[in-house]
């Protein structure tokens, strides 16, 4: 971990057990799933691991989650920010629109919609990067020779 390589997910909960249990859930799917406990350990794993996906929770214990939204948006810009918290008391529609945040209100999370959501966000662009998904030189005919 924490080489440079990228993943396709990393959760920022300071909920220590909940993030686990989100990761490991997320990691049973298959996708590649890093950890952070607050807001700046969020931000330097983002910066090094570029993950497709951001789950992170509104009530960090450094910053609230939409500060750490707009810091990541910054750096990722095509980033997928899922935000989940138990209540976003102030929290306009304008300004999660206008950083593309997608809300999952409640707390704890139902795991089987969040790995839908999360699988669907981080497999999105199998155009954009096609060394990923080596599946599609099947269905083009190579090697359908055999009669």
């Amino acid at each position: 971990m924490g080489n440079g390589s990228s993943c396709d997910v990393l959760v920022v909960e300071d909920d220590v057990i909940q993030c686990e249990e989100m990761a490991s859930f997320l990691g049973r799917a298959g996708l590649a799933v890093e950890t952070a406990h607050n807001a700046a350990a969020g931000l330097r794993k983002a910066a090094m691991q570029q993950p497709r996906v951001v789950l992170l929770d509104f009530n960090l214990p450094d910053m609230t989650g939409v500060e750490l939204a707009e810091q990541l948006r910054a750096l990722l810009p095509s980033l997928a920010i899922l935000m989940m918290s138990g209540r976003i008391d102030g929290l306009s529609e304008q300004t999660l629109s206008e950083l593309g945040i997608t809300v999952f209100l409640n707390k704890p999370l139902p795991l089987g919609p969040l790995r839908q959501a999360v699988l669907k966000l981080a497999r999105g662009d199998v155009v954009q990067r096609p060394d990923q998904r080596p599946r599609g030189w099947l269905a083009a005919g190579v090697g359908g020779t055999r009669h």
